[in-house]
């Protein structure tokens, strides 16, 4: 792999991609929630994330960038396929179709500890007192919005085993993705991982759900079309290059705790949209994961995070 000689990022580059991140994918536990209602999961999946995937290389071609990837990258990049794509979105919604949106996401969100503990034994990251503290503080925030609904997380133990198994799939990705910093340009990378990562889903899509595609596509209302739109060029294509800019620049406890205001927004935008009404667990919680993202992102002492260059080329 080429070493590239270009000085480390500042983090405050990666302030956009942050934002885009808590809110697209915040906002999208809901859209998910409409989503599954009215298609199986995997047909949900199998629709949207090839067009997603698509859309990256078709933008990483219009840029300039590669699209080819050298025959030794393949293995390593089916691996980040199958871990990011296939394995957090086949089972994260068979988990929210059992589960309230906003809670899917809080449970979904536990992969920042998982990933932490990875990569301290995968990358050898060291677990300084501020990262802890950091991940204390966003544990305390999901804590607190668990709150009464655990009873409810009792009742669907097969939800709560499926959005598990994709943070720990998730965490493990995100970790690899870091450890391996695959020479590849980004949004090549992330359309590539897209369309093998979905292979896996097309193929049991029609098997658990075999009622036709096109008896299904008509009779999707306007919310579901919404939903596969939704997913398609927004928690598909933008907030994935979001992400995995994130994961390839930032060390995994940092990028990992970036994610952590998406369950925030995701409960929030869940009870705006199934009429519920903002507590102070609501409130409490964003306030201690606010806290969590300023004490691992913001160094006393002038010393700031840096994030290393994408690829030989950025």
């Amino acid at each position: 792999m080429t070493t590239s000689t270009v000085s480390p990022v500042p983090i405050a580059r990666a302030a956009l991609p942050i934002l885009i991140l808590t809110l697209v994918w915040g906002c999208n536990w809901p859209v998910l929630k409409m989503g599954v209602t009215e298609l199986a999961p995997l047909t949900f999946r199998s629709l949207t994330v090839p067009f997603a995937g698509i859309g990256m290389l078709a933008v990483a071609h219009l840029s300039g960038d590669s699209i080819r990837v050298a025959r030794a990258l393949w293995p390593r990049l089916v691996v980040l396929g199958l871990l990011n794509i296939s394995a957090w979105n086949g089972l994260v919604l068979f988990g929210v179709q059992q589960l309230p949106a906003g809670r899917s996401s809080i449970l979904a969100f536990t992969m920042p500890v998982w990933a932490t503990i990875i990569a301290a034994v995968v990358l050898h990251e060291r677990l300084s007192r501020r990262k802890l503290t950091g991940l204390a503080l966003g544990f305390a925030g999901m804590a607190v919005l668990i709150g009464e609904p655990i009873g409810a997380v009792r009742a669907a133990p097969f939800g709560v085993l499926m959005i598990l198994g994709a943070a720990i799939a998730w965490a493990a990705g995100t970790v690899l993705l870091r450890k391996w910093q695959m020479p590849i340009a980004q949004n090549t990378l992330s359309g590539w991982m897209m369309l093998l990562g979905c292979i896996p889903l097309a193929v049991l899509a029609p098997i658990l759900d075999p009622q036709p595609l096109g008896t299904v596509l008509s009779g999707l209302s306007a919310r579901g079309w919404f939903a596969v739109t939704y997913n398609i060029f927004l928690a598909g294509t933008l907030a994935h290059w979001a992400w995995f800019t994130l994961a390839r620049t930032l060390p995994v406890a940092v990028s990992s705790l970036s994610s952590l205001p998406v369950p925030v927004v995701g409960v929030i935008s869940g009870i705006l949209v199934l009429g519920e009404r903002p507590g102070v667990q609501e409130w409490l919680a964003l306030a201690l994961v606010v806290a969590a993202l300023f004490t691992v992102l913001f160094q006393p002492g002038g010393r700031r995070v840096t994030a290393a260059p994408l690829s030989p080329d950025d």
